[in-house]
């Protein structure tokens, strides 16, 4: 390392074209940034799972479609508004880009009593009454899938074929009645449509953060080459790391919008710390080089800890099976290595070619150590009570925490879900006898109590369908059954997204509501299984399908965060034990890196708030970071013993406090700074990461500058001292 300064100095120049030419080489690929909205709804290395789900939908094909176009009427429809829907959907049905429509045709060609509803409608009408359902349990069938719950709209559901099909619908400018109001709605459109929103949050967040670095860290400064030369090389750390995302071919995720901003703050961070050192060696006389030198003597290896324990942090997601964590985890720790490579590599040749002029740093009259003193007794205090709510927390998510109230499609699809059954569907896999009455009795049973679940905003299933083909009194009879199986197939509307022909396995559907959190699955879950036992002999029931998927990943996360969060601290504890050579003052220095994690989730106790994916995505990634003003503060105590060894506890804390507190202030500042741009975000997920951000790094401050020299000061004690700790 004594050696590279020197090299530096000689070659700076071919150094800095090095630099230049790779930062235009990245600019020129960030545009091609590919973003994606993903809520990751699939268990990364559960591949029996997977294929169940896959299974399960080539049985039962979703009748609910990969795209809903909806027509909104001023008053209730008709029988003929259904003919002029049906008009319409042989439009869709024309798109190459549409494999299959699910229209009216269901309804009107529905055979009551020997004649279709629309045959009823020319014996005894115009076809311009308005529609009556009835109230009976089979119209349970068709209220609120194809005709809204009040009359007045009607859906069309269509199946994807090959190519883009959200453009094929939109370039659709027919209407189906004159007055129409047509709404196009989806999960995979909403989606996209997020995707979008995604790339503009991006662009949004990261001007933010670096226009509030360019203004709030000159404050701090004092000086536009102090503050700007490591914003220079921090940014550069940034774009080589979206230039590999790029070359690697990888979709930037909702997850991964955390990760420039916190990259950003890394390279920044190490950058501030050795700029400060290199700073105070020329002002003490030192020429560039030798300045050089001192810098890496002193913080370099700290600057590599630091790195190294980030990097732990991140890595510890790779143990999540959820397919989002997983690449965000993997992605920030490629990135927190090209940020440190970054900085080690081309700062020095940065501060070659502007040494500034000496002067040294002016550190703020806050950090003095005899007041921090004074405050550590009350803020111990407090962070104890905020951490004490720890006991009041849970997990609980729900898919539409994620997604922005404000965005137009968004909207479309809370009007769908208010007015029809909605976009998502918990789905139950029945395997039995189905014409069996104990099979049928259970699943009536079950349906007239899970209808009014909370969460639940109505069902539908094959015994349904059946009571709507005949008249009470038919189906009650002892053969009432097969002959509603038999009026099934008549019509041309047998529906095999709810039963197989075999009359041995079917679908039940319910459809959730934006209140539907992880709670409620898994009480709605004990039900199933509940009403499964019922079942007679050979009978299983289980819940099936993409929604399942997502509740059982996000529950799978919180346990694959224990055993990640156990892997990060026993990484890091480790790594401090052997730079410290000393297994006490290794566990002492854990404690101030866990309270601001406690006080996270205590917090969060207290409020009544859930943890959900940001938080829980934080809390690995947030002990990382809290641990590197640790490393700077503990490396830099240590130096100062070796040095003077016969000098007290106290008064080595207070030299190492002044000394590296300018700098871990600053970069905690830098960090919050990052944090409150977060909160900017259209994604909850992102304003989460944010807020929890924002509340780590303040807490680690507190308990870096306040709480861990308290703790040193009383518990540490180094066998090799023979005189006593100062008063």
């Amino acid at each position: 390392m004594d050696r590279w300064p020197q090299f530096v100095i000689r070659f700076r120049w071919i150094f800095a074209i090095i630099w230049v030419g790779l930062v235009v080489g990245a600019i020129g690929l960030v545009p091609d940034l590919n973003f994606r909205f993903n809520l990751g709804q699939m268990l990364r290395g559960d591949q029996d799972r997977v294929n169940d789900v896959r299974s399960f939908y080539k049985t039962f094909p979703p009748s609910d479609g990969h795209l809903m176009v909806t027509a909104t009427s001023p008053k209730r429809l008709t029988i003929n508004d259904l003919r002029g829907a049906e008009r319409w959907a042989e439009q869709f049905r024309a798109l190459p880009e549409v494999k299959e429509v699910i229209s009216p045709r269901l309804l009107l060609d529905l055979e009551l009593d020997g004649f279709t509803l629309d045959e009823w409608a020319r014996l005894g009408g115009t076809g311009d009454e308005p529609l009556e359902f009835g109230d009976g349990p089979g119209m349970a069938t068709f209220r609120g899938h194809l005709v809204s719950h009040d009359g007045k709209s009607v859906a069309l559901y269509l199946i994807r074929g090959k190519g883009n099909i959200d453009r094929a619908v939109e370039s659709v400018k027919t209407l189906p009645w004159s007055g129409a109001e047509v709404r196009i709605v989806g999960p995979n459109y909403l989606l996209s449509h997020m995707g979008k929103l995604l790339g503009s949050n991006f662009r949004s967040i990261l001007l933010f953060e670096c226009l509030a670095m360019l203004l709030v860290v000159p404050l701090f400064m004092r000086s536009l080459r102090r503050a700007y030369l490591p914003f220079a090389i921090a940014l550069s750390a940034l774009l080589f790391y979206l230039g590999l995302f790029v070359l690697a071919g990888q979709q930037f995720g909702v997850m991964h919008l955390a990760g420039p901003g916190l990259i950003l703050v890394i390279g920044l961070a190490d950058a501030i710390h050795l700029q400060q050192k290199f700073d105070d060696a020329r002002s003490a006389g030192n020429d560039v080089v030798e300045s050089l030198r001192i810098m890496f003597r002193s913080v370099g290896w700290a600057c590599v800890l630091t790195s190294l324990t980030t990097a732990c942090g991140f890595l510890s997601l790779l143990l999540a099976r959820h397919e989002e964590i997983y690449d965000f985890g993997l992605w920030c720790t490629i990135g927190v290595l090209t940020a440190f490579a970054t900085v080690m590599l081309f700062f020095p040749v940065a501060l070659a070619i502007f040494p500034g002029n000496g002067a040294p740093y002016r550190v703020p009259a806050l950090i003095q150590p005899r007041l921090l003193r004074r405050l550590a007794a009350p803020i111990t205090v407090g962070l104890v009570i905020l951490a004490a709510g720890v006991h009041r927390t849970r997990l609980d998510s729900s898919l539409e925490r994620e997604l922005p109230e404000s965005a137009p499609v968004v909207q479309q699809a809370r009007w769908f879900a208010e007015h029809f059954r909605g976009l998502d569907r918990v789905e139950v896999d029945l395997r039995a006898n189905l014409l069996d009455p104990g099979v049928v009795a259970v699943v009536e049973r079950m349906q007239n109590e899970l209808r009014d679940y909370p969460g639940i905003s109505g069902s539908r299933s094959y015994i349904d369908a059946m009571r709507m083909t005949l008249a009470p009194e038919v189906i009650e009879t002892e053969d009432g059954l097969m002959l509603g199986a038999a009026a099934l197939g008549r019509g041309g509307a047998f529906p095999s997204h709810l039963l197989t022909r075999d009359l041995d396995r079917a679908c039940i559907v319910f459809y959730r509501t934006r209140d539907f959190g992880t709670e409620r699955y898994e009480g709605f879950r004990d039900r199933i299984r509940d009403y499964a036992k019922e079942l007679p002999d050979g009978g299983s029931m289980k819940l099936n399908g993409s929604i399942p998927m997502f509740y059982e990943s996000t529950t799978m996360i919180s346990k694959t965060m224990i055993f990640s969060l156990v892997g990060s601290f026993a990484m890091i504890t480790l790594i401090l034990m052997i730079v410290l050579r000393s297994v006490k003052l290794g566990l002492i220095c854990l404690v101030p890196n866990v309270i601001p994690l406690l006080v996270v989730a205590g917090v969060s106790g207290w409020m009544g708030e859930s943890l959900h994916l940001g938080i829980l995505i934080v809390f690995s990634v947030g002990l990382g970071l809290a641990v590197d003003d640790t490393i700077h503060l503990m490396v830099r105590y240590k130096q100062l013993q070796k040095e003077r060894p016969a000098t007290g506890y106290r008064e080595l804390m207070d030299e190492a406090i002044v000394s590296t507190g300018f700098a871990i202030v600053l970069t905690s500042v830098v960090l919050l700074i990052s944090a409150i741009c977060f909160l900017a975000s259209s994604f909850s997920t992102m304003r989460g990461i944010g807020v929890t951000l924002g509340m780590v790094a303040v807490v680690a401050l507190l308990a870096d500058l306040v709480v861990l020299p308290w703790l040193i000061e009383k518990l540490y004690r180094n066998p090799n001292r023979s005189h006593p700790v100062e008063p």
